[in-house]
């Protein structure tokens, strides 16, 4: 883990908080760099909203600061229902609905050394465009 208690960095605001999971899940699973919503012991099924959220683990996650030095560590991101962060935020949700799946890409194209997105289904042609252009590439399955 490193330790950003010194830092004079200012934390990234991200417009979309489903882009910002796809960042947590590479920053807080692949690098190590955060640490992970660990949910407490005590959890149950009431701390789950109707639609099986975990609130608890998304204010976590909304609540994380992001620093332009973290954020300059992510050269991939995955693209995948099966995201560790998203079953932290909605346990045992199937990927059966777009609710997790970014509106607005801006963040994740201005991470300053993503080399290549990794899509389980393709992404809108837009998104690809863009990312082309930045010098990304897209990997759909």
């Amino acid at each position: 883990m490193h330790d950003e208690s010194n830092t004079t960095e200012e934390p990234v605001e991200f417009a979309d908080f489903n882009a910002k999971l796809l960042v947590l899940d590479v920053l807080c699973y692949d690098l190590d760099v955060l640490q992970p919503y660990a949910g407490d012991d005590d959890e149950s099924d009431e701390d789950l909203d109707v639609e099986g959220q975990d609130d608890r683990a998304r204010e976590y996650y909304d609540d994380l600061d992001l620093l332009p030095s973290q954020l300059s560590l992510v050269t991939e991101l995955t693209v995948d229902s099966d995201l560790e962060v998203l079953q932290d935020v909605h346990p045992g949700w199937d990927g059966s609905d777009d609710r997790y799946d970014p509106q607005n890409w801006d963040d994740v194209l201005d991470l300053p050394a993503l080399g290549t997105v990794y899509a389980a289904a393709p992404l809108p042609a837009h998104v690809v465009e863009r990312l082309a252009a930045k010098g990304v590439e897209v990997r759909s399955a």
